[in-house]
């Protein structure tokens, strides 16, 4: 009876709990659905309220184009302005070239008696005063022209055009203009590092150094290493009495130069440098080399050079120190009457040292063989120990000391020389 009391007991609480399972489901339900119906209705009122903002918004904007509108129609018409012409004279300035003065001045002391050698003497001169113009011709071209007044006259240094950028790495340049034969020769004497040329220049090119009168061109030859290669082109007029023909050329002499620049680091480049130079000269006779006629045969004459540059120059310090050296070789092979053959080497080396914001010291040693026939075993060497203090970027002095010797001379020269140099103008001491 026991057990079927308690058998019945819980078939009872077996049926109730299903039950209450099934009510509660009915519950969720019932609750799930009313949840349902208050969304809706909330997003049937939401959409309700957008539409209205909407359709007031767009009446808004309506309402505003419409006054735009009517203030557009009753807005006046600007008065009708009558013309000036005015003259442009005042403009002209803008078109007038820059205009620059450079002075060089120099005292010499030579130390042996009688004191002179040469045209050179003990005493003070007045070397040069360079005018110096240049000028933006138009988008496409630019002129310098330098004209260097000496108490002995006046001549033209260089005037020349220049067209860069309308052919991609390539510019050319037309007139008379110092050489591009290493580096040096191209710069003008009072922009030097030192107060004269290199002896090998003035031994070989003559004082002057090559400049002559043509046409130069410029390619930037595309980078394909870690090195930067400029080649330039130049053909002139032989009007260089040593090496060609002087007043008499006939043939025109032509120049290759190759530059190397490599970057070893960002305070650090170095630069190579070849150059090549052929052209005629009219020599008269083997007494006098630099003699020409126009009623002679003409001879080949062949210029070869290298020049080597070193710099060092921190980045963040560059207004008080660096370092520079700097040599070339020169070599002239020259063809004469009579099948003789004259040929000369020479080259300079110089380092420099930037101590200071205002100070620069250095020294070059200078070498050439003498200008003449059978020099085999003759030299000529020379020591330039120099200081330089710049006053500021328009003025700057110069102390410096030569001793020179060699084979062809009896007694070996000393000289005591002090340069000033000025410039007045945009360009201050502009190098060509």
């Amino acid at each position: 009876m026991r057990i079927l009391f308690s058998i019945a007991f819980c078939v009872i609480l077996v049926f109730g709990a299903i039950s209450l399972q099934a009510q509660e489901q009915k519950f969720q339900k019932i609750k799930q659905d009313s949840t349902i119906n208050v969304l809706k209705s909330k997003i049937q009122n939401l959409n309700k309220r957008f539409s209205r903002l909407e359709k007031k918004q767009q009446a808004a904007e309506l309402q505003r184009l419409l006054r735009e509108a009517e203030t557009a129609a009753v807005k006046p018409r600007p008065e009708k302005k009558t013309k000036v012409f005015r003259g442009g004279q005042r403009a002209l300035q803008a078109i007038n070239p820059e205009i620059s003065v450079t002075g060089d001045f120099l005292s010499r002391y030579i130390f042996e008696s009688p004191h002179y050698s040469g045209e050179a003497r003990s005493g003070n001169s007045f070397r040069v005063l360079g005018i110096h113009f240049r000028s933006d011709l138009d988008p496409f071209s630019f002129t310098k022209i330098a004209v260097e007044i000496h108490p002995d006259g006046a001549e033209l240094g260089e005037a020349y055009a220049v067209w860069s950028g309308e052919i991609p790495g390539l510019s050319f340049m037309v007139g008379k203009f110092r050489q591009q034969f290493g580096v040096v020769n191209r710069w003008h004497a009072h922009s030097l590092d030192q107060i004269f040329f290199p002896l090998a220049i003035q031994v070989l090119f003559g004082p002057e150094g090559l400049n002559q009168t043509g046409f130069s061109m410029r390619w930037d030859i595309p980078q394909l290493l870690p090195v930067t290669q400029y080649l330039t082109l130049q053909m002139t007029n032989g009007q260089n009495r040593h090496l060609f023909s002087g007043k008499y050329y006939s043939l025109p002499s032509v120049l290759g130069h190759l530059k190397n620049y490599y970057d070893l680091s960002e305070n650090t480049y170095i630069e190579l440098g070849l150059t090549g130079m052929i052209g005629e000269n009219h020599v008269e006779n083997v007494e006098n080399l630099t003699q020409n006629s126009d009623s002679a045969p003409g001879h080949r004459t062949l210029v070869g050079g290298a020049d080597l540059t070193y710099f060092w120059e921190p980045v963040n310090r560059a207004h008080y120190k660096n370092f520079l050296w700097r040599t070339e070789l020169y070599y002239v092979k020259k063809d004469l009457p009579g099948q003789k053959e004259l040929t000369v080497l020479g080259g300079y080396s110089y380092v420099q040292r930037k101590l200071s914001e205002r100070w620069v010291a250095g020294l070059r040693g200078d070498w050439t063989q003498p200008f003449r026939l059978d020099n085999s075993g003759q030299a000529v060497y020379q020591i330039v120990p120099y200081v330089t203090w710049w006053q500021s970027h328009w003025v700057r002095m110069r102390l410096e000391y030569q001793y020179k010797n060699g084979s062809v001379f009896t007694n070996p020269q000393n000289r005591v020389l002090f340069q000033l140099t000025w410039a007045a103008g945009p360009h201050k001491h502009e190098r060509y």
